[in-house]
């Protein structure tokens, strides 16, 4: 277990920012989610801010709400910002801020605007780091989208508690499942809450997405699912406490979340998870009517459906019906109320909602009259929404609450409202019969509630019988005697038809046929009433075959909207009628079987089984007579008069063969099927009237036969029905549609809406539905209906509103069946109404526009719109004749007019067109390529004529003719005609406008056309690649990316292709092509420009194209930084033998450049156009790009593995680099004359002879080294100088190698070679030796031998002299004793070269500290090899360097190292007595040779042990007692040895230290004696400066060592006592030294642990001298040092006989005539009362008559002094002393 202090370190190491971890803040600056971390990492904070800044900008456009974000964190401030050094509150105001931005932005996260605006946060900001909580949250709704698996790669390992869950996705970097997330929410409360919190502000800021909130409501209802299951385990006391902690959770949030008003998302979200709440947990009625309440809160108008919806949930799960008061408010503010419940009823159950709002209603009517409760609780029973059941209880609980109010007589009014309320209802039969029933089981007596409504029930019959019909099971309680008594009563009120009018299917009997309906609907209840209603009189039943009175009753009773048992008990009787009568005579009943057929669609399963067995009776009508089977065509034909109304269109009477033909083979085969399916009858009867098994004229005869019924009857779901069996009918109803269908249709849509409306309602039809049935009739046949629909589209035919919308559909149904001519015309009637918009309606131009867009386009059509399109030359006024235009010279020249209208209307016209091409898939229709580019040509004219570019005319046409050449791609086709492609016309389009979105689509137009074919486009495209450098180039967005890519990959191969092709240089060829992308180089956005340039190279060869590329980039852009890590960058993404090849080419070029007669130079760089000084230019930057890219770390890597494999590919390279290195030495020679490019191709050769591996490059250069000239030969020292430097230690065959170059090297080190060359080789050999040397110490020496001879260290040349001591300080550190042999050669000719630096100043100083270096090396390795000799000369020139500054570069290291490792190596003996020896000569150069010998004295006291200082102690004394004397010796000099006095001291206290007591106490003998008696008494300046000099050791002695050495004070009390009574003080240096004499004593009186000052004898000896300083008060500051030195006295004698001695002398003082001293004797007075408090003032009574005196002075500051003095007295003692100097 880990100890608190590691736990306290790992939390630290955890919120480390790691500032000075270079490589973890490398680490943090990688992790962005645009980029890989490698590309990263190399981008800076501009570059960064420039592309997230660009997408920051396109989110402000899309949103102004990012604006104000253009303030803080995208501001220019804000790429300087660090988080690791702001403050705790700019930091919190800063996460603020972003999380708003995340809130805004996160709705947007897919658009790459807002990618880049993010990463901005993440490179700036780490808000991945220190925001992590809110960048999750708001890339969450994106978990399976690419985007988040990105971002968890550079979250931070420490995740927020709440995303735990989220640690093993971001192991492995996928995206989470949604169950993953779902269990998160489920089981970490953590993430639940904070996921909702985060939602909840987002949404208050008004910054919420639909995504967001859509996932939140989707996982959020999930989660509380999963809850509420997971709560439902356990004993019931844990249930229930799991239920509440569960509402805990949820329900804050919900309420907060209904409380955000505007979001209706949010509300949506809500109820769905309180539904679910509801549903699912078993919560009490007050937690569902608080939930209730806060929904009805927070509901709008468009939400309130949703909360509708969850009211009705919640209050189903109530145990009681009752609902809160301000729901039931809520609900009767809404008007929309009663019929959304009305429609929510057909969806959910809304009883107990609608239940609880009646009752609320009746509750509010009375406490709120503005509400109006009342009538909206009438409303809501007339809808007919509650059920039996919930209507029955709703009657017996008002009932029973009328009776409670009356018995108590509290509140009449509201018995009032219940009594208005059920008496207002009770009109309804169905309402009537239950609240009868509601009063049985009550008990309630309604006449003490209301008489009136009593009445009313008593009287309502009709209701009553209605009641017995839909009251639920139990309420049917003995109505037999009501029920005949009801129906009588209604058969007796039938009236009687009209003999004219003897047919319900007449309009004149529809209020007749209401009655009717009703008594048969309440006879149908039972076989005895339908009994007693068909027996009734008028109806003519016996009679039916004659008149129609009786079975057109039947036939509309069915056919119309009755109830289904309605429906079926008629078609029953009218089964049961036929079939009586097929016994008796034949009848033909083909007027009835339209009717009978409509029955057989009808939804109820009961009615088409009716319909079946009134088909087969009619079939059994039609008798066969005979055995032949034959008809009997005589019968006569039933309703053939009288059964529609007069003016109804005539229906002509099939022949009785037919109709039984169409019934024995289309009708009564299909009745199972239609009994099973009611949509059958229609299919069946379609596919009768198309086939086979009936005759082509009975086909034709039935069809007319059926139109005419359609035509004629007055019941529209039979006209409907009809007409839809029609419309599926081919051929043999064409004439029917022509002559019958079609006028129907137009009388159709000429009637009124009114009469429509009427017809529809009671038919229980949509209006709608009816008229697209109506008109859905005409067909595509004949060119008669496909006119009068375009007529009535086009608002031609006058017809009711809507019908035109209804034309427009049914056309678009019939295109695809129609031909080619019709589709043709068609279009072209909908485009004159599409583009006519000045003569058209807007609504018929929208339908027609709406209809052309949705209509599938074959070839033809399409070719005929484009074809068929308006030429430019036509909309101008025609030139006139050539004759007239010479003649009439004043018109000549007058422009040709234009009809801006026509114009215009073209223009409407071509768009519409383009648009209808483009929405058609034109790749599969490759016929258009001839049209479309001609419509490109006319486009030209368009423009000129109108002054306008027209865009998006141009992006349409580029669109389609894209896409064809695609198509044509894939499809290979061969018989397309190339020759009507013109690509000038597409380059002159890509020139004359600026629309970027056109540049884009034309560009990959030819390049799909380069691909397919090359041979049309590739004269053309250069001037492309010219305007692609000005424009596309230069964005930043990806698809522009896309479309350079895709230009240069298809145009540039068929270029190259044909260049070589027609035997032209690719790289002359493709110059322009080439300066078009060089020269947009600088305009390409960053991120682009890498890959760009090398989908370029490779597209048109690497081999052949990567020089060139590179030369002009480097000739163009000479001073722009950028330009030479790119062109690494690019030549690196291509394999080293490219590189070389590339390499090799670029020096050919360079040469071309350099000759008189240029070729390709002049073409690729335009040196044909520069003058000479330009040219010479040019080539001195290609020459340094030259020598950059060779000094390329990755490409010397490369080169280097390649040739370590070894094989052919090696050997190829090794001869590529022997050419490339052959050019180079001929190209150095050559320009060996050239001063400005001389050094440019040296740099160049040294860089080339760096590129290959060490071994290789030594082979490579033997032969240079022997043919080569001596600069040469320097340039190849050089680089194997550079090798061994970056060479490894380790490496064994570069140790070798070295090593075995170490004696070629020696060779050039003679007098015969250059000094450069000397210089070269040796720089080369310390190389060597410093790395490799002690593998070979015999070569090594070798090689010393050689440097220390006379080419090298014996030369005259400062350079060569430098180096070669360099040389050799390396190689003594390599050979040690090796060296000993030639070291008192060499360090006597160092020492002599050191000495003369101080008179040539030629590289004085790099000299001198080279020599040093030298010196230094034999210190640290042969110290004992450093005789006293050159110990001496070493000093002494060590001094003089400090004091004489020499001229040149370079610094004294090596002299500070010197004289570290002299004080440390050196024995102590020798080492003291050469600074003895040479102290004089050191000493006397000045302060700072003195303070550099003093500090090797210095060293070594610290360095050594104290055996051997104390053996040496003498010569240090010898030495110390020297540099005491400094302050004598040096008086008269002007310069300052303060710092030289201060170090003398220090160094005999650090000698002291080492030293014992019997050693140092001479020693100090001999120093006070040196100082009080080695001078004569003459000399008395000299003897005050070395007592200073005592003193001033006395003090630092005193001051260190304390109590130690206190007693050495005796040694010093005579002379103390001498000064102190001699010196005046009146000189500068008795005033130091008294300074420095006074403090010493008090020193020693301060560290005085020994009573050695209470002695009388030590006492006494200075008490006196001490006190006389007093009266040096006149000019002297005593107070600084004198009264200080008496008060530490006082104090360490602490005798009262010494503090009375003391008194004594200094009150006498008090006496003195001068004012100052007895100023001075009573400051001494309070210093010491200040220090020893009561064992001074015991002196205090002798004191008192003094202070008397004093008090009343002379002198004012002596007097203020002595009351301040008495006040002091006052407060030790506490007594006033006022009565005491009375």
């Amino acid at each position: 277990m880990a100890t608190a202090l590691q736990q306290q370190l790992a939390a630290i190491q955890q919120s480390s920012t790691q500032q000075l971890d270079l490589k973890a803040q490398k680490t943090r600056h990688s992790k962005s989610l645009l980029f890989e971390p490698r590309d990263a990492a190399s981008q800076s904070f501009d570059t960064i801010y420039q592309l997230c800044y660009e997408g920051f900008e396109e989110l402000c456009m899309l949103d102004a709400r990012f604006s104000p974000f253009a303030r803080n964190l995208f501001s220019e401030q804000s790429k300087n910002e660090d988080r690791t050094q702001m403050t705790a509150h700019e930091n919190g105001e800063l996460d603020r801020t972003i999380a708003s931005f995340l809130g805004l932005v996160g709705g947007r996260l897919l658009l790459k605007p807002a990618m880049k605006a993010v990463e901005w946060l993440v490179r700036r900001f780490r808000v991945q780091e220190y925001n992590t909580e809110a960048v999750l949250l708001t890339f969450l709704p994106y978990h399976t989208s690419h985007i988040f698996p990105t971002l968890l790669s550079i979250v931070s390992e420490q995740l927020p508690a709440s995303f735990r869950w989220l640690h093993p996705y971001v192991a492995s970097v996928q995206s989470p499942p949604r169950h993953a997330v779902l269990s998160a929410a489920i089981n970490n409360p953590g993430f639940f809450s904070a996921f909702s919190q985060y939602v909840l502000q987002v949404s208050r800021a008004r910054q919420h997405a639909a995504i967001l909130l859509g996932f939140w409501a989707s996982i959020t209802a999930q989660a509380v699912n999963g809850m509420i299951d997971s709560t439902r385990s356990g004993r019931d006391a844990i249930r229930k406490q799991r239920e509440e902690d569960l509402l805990l959770r949820v329900l804050p949030i919900l309420q907060s979340a209904l409380s955000i008003k505007g979001v209706p998302e949010l509300y949506l979200g809500s109820c769905m998870i309180m539904t679910i709440l509801a549903a699912k947990a078993s919560l009490e009625d007050k937690v569902l009517d608080a939930m209730m309440e806060a929904v009805v809160g927070a509901w709008t108008q468009p939400t309130l459906e949703d909360g509708l919806t969850c009211l009705a949930v919640m209050a189903e799960e109530k145990q009681h019906a009752s609902q809160p008061k301000t729901v039931t408010r809520a609900i009767l503010k809404a008007d929309e109320c009663p019929q959304l419940l009305k429609d929510m009823s057909q969806r959910h159950r809304v009883d107990k909602l609608t239940l609880g709002v009646i009752m609320g209603a009746l509750d509010s009517a009375a406490a709120y009259p503005g509400l109006d409760g009342l009538d909206f609780a009438q409303r809501l029973v007339g809808l007919d929404i509650l059920s039996a059941q919930h209507l029955c209880f709703l009657l017996e609980t008002l009932l029973a609450k009328a009776e409670g109010l009356l018995s108590s007589a509290d509140d009449p009014p509201d018995t009032e409202h219940v009594v208005v309320f059920l008496s207002s209802i009770a009109s309804n039969a169905g309402v009537a019969g239950l609240l009868r029933q509601a009063v049985r089981n009550k008990s309630v007596d309604l006449h003490k509630i209301s008489p009136d409504l009593a009445t009313v029930l008593a009287q309502s019959h009709e209701e009553t019988h209605h009641e017995q019909l839909e009251a639920p099971e139990p309420m049917q309680l003995d109505g037999n005697a009501t029920e005949t008594h009801g129906l009588g009563s209604l058969l007796e009120a039938l009236p009687n038809l009209d003999d004219q009018h003897p047919s319900f299917l007449d309009p004149a009997n529809d209020a007749a046929f209401k009655q009717y309906a009703a008594a048969f609907a309440l006879a149908a209840a039972s076989e005895k009433g339908l009994s007693r209603f068909i027996r009734r009189t008028p109806l003519h039943r016996s009679n039916w075959t004659e008149t129609p009175t009786f079975l057109t009753l039947l036939v509309k009773l069915w056919s119309g909207s009755a109830q289904a048992i309605t429906r079926a008990r008629a078609l029953e009787v009218t089964a049961t009628e036929l079939q009586l009568h097929s016994s008796k005579a034949p009848l033909d009943m083909q007027l009835l079987l339209p009717y009978v057929i409509n029955a057989l669609g009808d939804r109820v399963h009961r009615v088409r089984t009716a319909a079946a067995s009134v088909c087969k009776a009619l079939h059994s009508l039609y008798g066969v007579s005979g055995s032949k089977g034959k008809i009997d065509t005589s019968v006569g034909t039933w309703g053939d008069i009288g059964l529609y109304a007069a003016g109804t269109p005539e229906v002509n009477v099939l022949s009785i063969t037919d109709v039984y033909k169409f019934l024995d083979s289309a009708v009564v085969p299909m009745l199972e099927d239609c009994v099973l399916d009611g949509a059958h009858a229609v299919r069946a009867l379609r596919d009768a009237l198309n086939g086979k098994d009936l005759k082509t004229t009975t086909r034709t005869d039935v069809c007319i036969w059926l139109a005419q019924n359609a035509a004629a009857t007055p019941v529209l779901s039979v006209k409907l029905r009809l007409l839809d069996i029609l419309r599926g009918v081919g051929k043999a109803a064409n004439d029917t549609r022509k002559n019958v269908l079609l006028p129907l249709v137009t009388q159709w849509i000429a009637l009124p809406s009114a009469q429509v409306l009427a017809a529809c309602s009671a038919g229980g039809l949509s209006p709608k539905e009816v008229e697209r049935a109506v008109i859905g009739s005409l067909s595509h046949r004949s060119a008669d209906e496909v006119l009068a629909l375009k007529q009535m589209a086009s608002g031609e035919i006058h017809a009711r509103d809507g019908i035109p919308t209804i034309a427009f559909e049914r056309l678009r149904d019939l295109w695809s069946a129609m031909k080619e001519p019709s589709q043709t015309a068609l279009v072209d009637f909908l485009l004159d109404l599409a583009v006519d918009g000045a003569a058209m309606d807007e609504m018929v131009q929208g339908e027609a526009l709406d209809t052309l867009r949705n209509l599938h386009f074959p070839s033809e059509v399409l070719v005929h719109l484009v074809d068929g399109l308006p030429n430019a030359s036509d909309l101008q006024d025609q030139p006139p004749s050539a004759k007239k235009q010479r003649t009439a010279k004043t018109e000549s020249g007058a422009p040709r007019t234009v009809d801006s209208a026509q114009v215009n209307a073209a223009v409407r016209r071509i768009t519409l067109a383009l648009e209808l091409v483009e929405g058609s898939k034109p790749e599969q229709h490759p016929q258009l390529l001839k049209g479309l580019f001609h419509l490109l040509g006319e486009l030209h004219q368009y423009k000129t004529l109108l002054g306008s570019q027209l865009v998006y005319l141009q992006g349409l046409l580029m669109s389609c003719l894209l896409s064809i050449i695609k198509g044509l791609q894939s499809s290979r086709a061969e018989n397309i005609d190339r020759s009507v492609i013109r690509a000038d016309l597409i380059v002159e389009c890509v020139r004359t406008t600026s629309s970027t979105q056109v540049h884009n689509t034309a560009l990959l137009l030819i390049s799909s056309l380069a691909s397919w074919a090359p041979d049309l486009v590739l004269h053309s495209v250069m001037p492309l690649f010219t305007f692609m450098s000005t424009t596309l180039l230069r964005q930043s967005d990806e698809y522009s990316a896309h479309v350079t890519d895709q230009t240069v990959a298809r145009i540039v191969p068929p270029l190259a292709a044909s260049l070589k092709k027609r035997g032209k240089d690719l790289v002359s060829g493709a110059a322009e092509l080439l300066l078009s992308f060089t020269a947009a180089f600088e305009h390409i956005p960053l991120h682009r420009r890498a890959g760009l340039f090398q989908h370029l190279v490779q597209t048109l060869g690497p081999e052949e194209s990567l020089f060139a590329v590179v030369a002009m980039l480097v000739e163009r852009y000479p001073t722009d930084t950028r330009v030479q890590p790119f062109i690494r960058d690019l030549m690196n993404s291509f394999p080293v033998s490219v590189q070389l090849r590339a390499l090799n080419e670029y020096l050919d070029l360079i040469n071309d450049g350099l000759k008189h007669k240029r070729t390709l130079s002049n073409v690729i760089l335009g040196f044909a156009e520069k003058d000479a000084e330009q040219i010479e230019e040019s080539v001195d930057t290609l020459l340094q790009a030259l020598a950059d890219v060779l000094q390329d770390s990755i490409l010397r890597r490369r080169v280097a593995k390649e040739f370590a494999k070894g094989g052919t590919d090696a050997a190829a390279l090794q001869t590529v680099y022997a050419q490339i290195l052959d050019k180079t030495m001929q190209l150095t020679r050559d320009l060996a004359a050239n001063d400005d490019l001389k050094d440019t191709a040296d740099s160049m050769l040294t860089s080339l002879l760096g590129l290959t591996p060490t071994k290789d490059f030594i082979e490579s250069s033997a032969q240079l080294m022997q043919t080569g000239s001596d600069a040469t030969r320097q340039q190849v020292f050089h680089s194997l100088e550079a090798r061994v430097v970056q060479a490894k230690r380790g490496d064994v065959a570069l140790q070798q190698t070295f090593l075995e170059v170490l004696s070629s090297c020696c060779c050039f080190v003679q007098q015969s070679q250059p000094v450069a060359t000397r210089h070269a080789a040796i720089t080369c050999i310390d190389q060597i030796v410093e790395k490799y040397g002690k593998r070979d110490r015999a070569a090594v020496f070798d090689a010393a031998k050689a440097v220390a001879g006379d080419a090298a260290l014996g030369s005259d040349d400062a350079s060569l002299r430098i180096i070669s001591v360099l040389c050799l300080a390396s190689m003594v550190a390599v050979l040690e004793d090796g060296f000993i042999p030639i070291l008192p050669q060499v360090l006597t000719k160092t020492l002599d070269y050191a000495e003369e630096a101080f008179t040539t100043p030629k590289n004085a100083r790099q000299l001198q500290s080279a020599c040093f270096s030298l010196a230094v090396a034999v210190l640290d390795h042969l110290p004992w090899m450093f005789a006293p000799q050159y110990l001496d000369r070493a000093f002494v020139i060590a001094g003089k360097s400090v004091v004489f500054p020499l001229t040149g570069e370079g610094g004294l290291m090596g002299l500070t190292q010197l004289c570290d490792l002299a004080a440390r190596k050196v024995n102590t003996g020798e080492l003291f007595a050469a600074v003895d020896r040479t102290w004089m000569v050191v000493g006397g150069l000045g302060p700072m040779a003195a303070l550099q010998h003093l500090n090797i004295v210095r060293l070594a006291i610290q360095h050594h042990t104290k055996a051997n200082v104390t053996k040496n102690a003498q010569t240090l004394f010898a030495i110390l007692l020297n540099a005491f004397d400094l302050r004598r010796t040096t008086s008269d000099e002007e310069d300052d040895h303060t710092e030289v006095f201060a170090l003398v001291d220090r160094i005999a206290l650090d000698m002291t230290l080492k030293l014992n007591d019997a050693t140092f106490r001479p020693f100090f003998i001999r120093l006070v004696e040196w100082a009080t008696v080695g001078l004569p008494k003459k000399d008395a300046r000299g003897r005050v400066l070395r007592a200073t000099s005592l003193y001033s050791f006395a003090h630092t002695l005193f001051e260190q060592l304390k109590s130690i050495v206190t007693s050495y004070a005796s040694f010093l009390l005579e002379s103390a006592a001498s000064l102190l009574s001699s010196l005046t003080a009146t000189e500068a240096d008795e005033r130091a030294l008294l300074d420095v004499l006074l403090r010493s004593l008090s020193r020693s009186f301060e560290h005085d642990q020994d009573d050695f000052w209470q002695a009388p004898a030590h006492f006494d000896a200075v008490a006196t001298p001490l006190l006389s300083q007093l009266e040096k008060a006149k000019y002297l500051p005593v107070a600084a040092r004198i009264i200080p030195a008496i008060t530490d006295l006082a104090a360490a004698a602490a005798s009262p006989e010494h503090h009375k001695a003391m008194n004594t002398t200094i009150m006498q003082y008090m006496r003195h005539q001068d004012a100052a001293v007895r100023l001075a004797a009573v400051k001494s007075e309070r210093a010491i009362t200040e220090r020893l408090n009561f064992d001074w003032l015991a002196l205090l009574p002798e004191m008192l008559p003094f202070i008397s005196e004093l008090q009343e002075d002379d002198d004012e500051e002596v007097e203020r002094e002595t009351l301040r003095w008495v006040r002091q007295i006052e407060e030790v003692t506490g007594e006033s002393l006022e009565g005491m100097l009375q």
